[in-house]
């Protein structure tokens, strides 16, 4: 087998080739190091996109020495590069994942919510619930970010992303701050009266207010029918500054019940006439009630309830002595500390004659009286009316004991000793003011001195600290 022998030439044409090579990587080397060296802020990105930053300290200040690098824009790269590397490739609109963020659970006030109104918001849009410190209400409202979302001003968020030209419905929240209703009901009760008569009338005065500051719709009065009274009707006397509902109640014997609207200041007056029972005893006392409907707050409790109370006028006898007529001798004894109350036979008339009305005959000591504490009232059937006090060491200036007269004179002690009483002040119908025909009857005149009518009942009342065993009363009369 022969041997192959190479040329010379041969050889030195591979060693050209190796050279050539090496010196070809140097060249690629040299390249890469310098392209690097010139634009030193330039890299490429994964997605063969440039991160070449334009403010770069080598693009704004240009270090000297260095060759003016290529355009950055070259450096960068092109949209349509992706089509070329990647032919046929989609690249759709990237939209940022739902991120959820934990609310804040803050009990809100509730709120009356205004009119909504219908809205149409492109995407990407995030819709935007947040709630505020309990102090404001809930507010809902929509807001577009995009791409992204944050969340740094609100006290709590959730997001969510909506589709496109998806319809939103947006409310506006205006807190009311509306004040609490509180209102000031008062009730009174009135029948101008302080004792009452079996088989007789009273007339009650019923007056309901709102003194303020809301007004009331609704507000309930309550007055049930006192035993005493076998019927009653109730009319509407007056209402003022807006008030309504009063409804009058006819001749009745149930309860009185009446719902009514008072503005701030209104009031209502009601007339209630009613009839009393034949049978009556005891005290009457008739109760009226005003209360405010729910929401509504009452400022002064105290002044929602009215009583009215009366005591019965009873009539008993008088006791060994004489009533409307004569002194006899045969006096009436009044322990201490207590009273009696007498009917007259006839009403007593008290009107402008000018001339005494009453005569009280004290026990006669034979030469005078020794006149005893003691008080004396009339009454009408509704009021009593204080028409002599002796005792109390004010002047009985309707009487002819007043104690002013410098012909008696003196205080007003018990037993006080009368010998003479002025012939000039009484001697109706016995007695001549003398010592041997002493004058023995108190007279009063009542005329403007009470008001004027028919009174049919008198009441003696002897005081605790007199100096005997009680006050001696010969006889009560009623002068003509």
């Amino acid at each position: 087998m022969g041997t192959v022998k190479v040329s010379e030439h041969e050889r030195r044409d591979w060693v050209i080739i190796v050279v050539i090579i090496l010196i070809g990587f140097m060249c690629v080397f040299l390249v890469g190091y310098w392209a690097v060296r010139f634009p030193p802020g330039w890299e490429l990105a994964a997605d063969m996109g440039s991160k070449l930053d334009p403010n770069s300290d080598f693009l704004t200040r240009r270090p000297g020495g260095f060759v003016e690098p290529v355009d950055s824009i070259i450096l960068t790269q092109p949209a349509w590069i992706h089509v070329i590397l990647t032919p046929g490739a989609l690249f759709p609109t990237r939209i940022p994942h739902a991120v959820t963020i934990a609310p804040l659970y803050i009990t809100p006030t509730p709120v009356t919510l205004a009119t909504q109104t219908t809205v149409i918001i492109p995407s990407p849009t995030r819709t935007l619930v947040y709630y505020l410190p309990t102090s404001t209400s809930i507010s809902n409202a929509s807001y577009t970010r995009t791409p992204l979302f944050t969340s740094t001003a609100l006290s709590t968020a959730i997001i969510t992303a909506m589709p496109t030209n998806t319809a939103v419905t947006t409310t506006t929240n205006t807190p009311t701050n509306t004040p609490p209703s509180e209102a000031d009901l008062q009730i009174t009760k009135d029948d101008g009266a302080t004792t009452y008569l079996s088989n007789g009338t009273l007339t009650y005065r019923v007056t309901v207010v709102n003194n303020g500051p809301s007004g009331v719709v609704g507000a309930t009065i309550i007055d049930d029918i006192p035993p005493q009274i076998t019927s009653w009707s109730w009319a509407c006397s007056s209402q003022s500054a807006g008030a309504s509902g009063c409804d009058p109640l006819p001749n009745s014997s149930a309860n009185f019940s009446d719902m009514v609207d008072l503005p701030n200041g209104a009031s209502i007056v009601y007339t209630v006439m009613a009839n009393i029972s034949s049978s009556a005893s005891g005290d009457l006392t008739n109760n009226a009630s005003i209360s405010s409907p729910a929401g509504i707050t009452d400022l002064i409790l105290g002044n929602n309830y009215a009583t009215d109370t009366d005591q019965i006028v009873v009539s008993t006898s008088f006791p060994n002595g004489n009533i409307d007529t004569m002194p006899d001798g045969q006096v009436a004894v009044i322990p201490p500390g207590s009273s009696v109350t007498l009917a007259f036979q006839s009403p007593l008339y008290v009107g402008d004659d000018d001339s005494w009305d009453l005569v009280m005959y004290e026990l006669s000591n034979g030469t005078g009286i020794a006149m005893d504490l003691i008080q004396l009232e009339i009454s009408n059937g509704y009021n009593w009316y204080t028409v002599l006090h002796w005792g109390d060491n004010i002047p009985d200036t309707n009487s002819n004991m007043n104690i002013g007269d410098p012909l008696i004179g003196g205080v007003e002690n018990d037993n006080r000793d009368f010998t003479t009483i002025p012939k000039s002040d009484v001697l109706y119908p016995f007695g001549t003011g003398t010592l041997t025909n002493p004058a023995t009857g108190v007279v009063m005149e009542l005329d403007g001195f009470v008001p004027d009518g028919n009174y049919n009942y008198i009441r003696i009342t002897c005081p605790l600290d007199g100096m005997d065993a009680g006050c001696e009363i010969d006889a009560i009369a009623l002068l003509p």
